[in-house]
């Protein structure tokens, strides 16, 4: 290893896009992989010993690398370097840089080398999304507004809307429905029979308490009704309930609203 050679940091956006972009240009760049690494931004301490480049999204050249891993790896490891990037993490960059690095090398058998850290992290991280997309199919609320269309507020961890409207065109194809996560300003729109399109929007805003449904308020009176009659005050275990259901999880869930 040359020690007068300086490091280069790829400073990219915090995005699929961004990351594989950056991905691109340490590739292309051949300076040396023990040189480069890449930093999630918009901005990272400065360091004498280092210089700084600020990698703009190309869509074009990450689909050139989304290619080269489906080719050289598997359709599998793009699933996890996809989930990888939507992970709430500040190493994710350089881990999913680090793990290509060795798949394009070593191919699909990579997948199974457990004791390598750069996959390990990467399995990590891959499992901490999917494990919460999962967990969102079932605690993601839909209500029904008064112009018919579902609207869901989200609320998670890592950035998972793209896999739950994925899910959700599937399961709910003839619906207009909205997923809406207000911390990102993110909004996931479809319209019945058609794919959904994705909006960044920060003056979106909804109440859905304003504009339900008189099917969606008869509902749900219905089921605090249901609730009361079967509830069994002596055998209420919150600890469990938790358990099965995070409470970060309750503050878009409107059955949970009243508790």
């Amino acid at each position: 290893m040359d020690t007068d050679k300086r490091m280069r940091i790829l400073v990219c956006e915090d995005s699929v896009e961004g990351i594989l972009t950056a991905v691109h240009e340490a590739f292309i760049s051949r300076y040396g992989h023990a040189y480069q690494r890449i930093v999630i931004g918009p901005a990272v301490n400065m360091d004498l010993f280092s210089d700084i480049y600020t990698i703009e999204p190309d869509m074009d050249k990450a689909s050139r690398v989304v290619e080269a891993i489906v080719r050289s790896i598997s359709d599998y490891a793009w699933q996890m370097v996809w989930q990888a990037a939507e992970a709430d993490s500040e190493d994710k960059g350089d881990v999913i840089y680090r793990f290509l690095i060795l798949g394009f090398a070593n191919g699909s058998r990579i997948l199974n080398a457990m004791t390598r850290p750069e996959v390990m992290r990467l399995h990590q991280l891959s499992r901490a999304v999917s494990r919460e997309t999962q967990r969102l199919y079932g605690f993601l609320r839909f209500q029904e507004l008064e112009n018919h269309i579902l609207y869901g507020k989200l609320l998670s961890k890592h950035h998972v809307g793209t896999f739950l409207a994925n899910h959700f065109t599937d399961r709910l194809p003839q619906e207009h429905w909205i997923i809406h996560d207000p911390d990102r300003d993110e909004v996931w729109v479809h319209q019945a029979g058609n794919d959904w399109i994705y909006i960044s929007h920060p003056d979106f805003k909804v109440d859905p308490e304003a504009m339900l449904s008189a099917a969606e308020y008869d509902f749900k009176a219905w089921w605090e009704t249901f609730r009361e009659s079967i509830a069994i005050r002596e055998r209420t275990n919150p600890r469990l309930q938790m358990q099965m259901m995070p409470k970060r999880y309750w503050k878009y869930m409107p059955e949970m609203q009243k508790r």
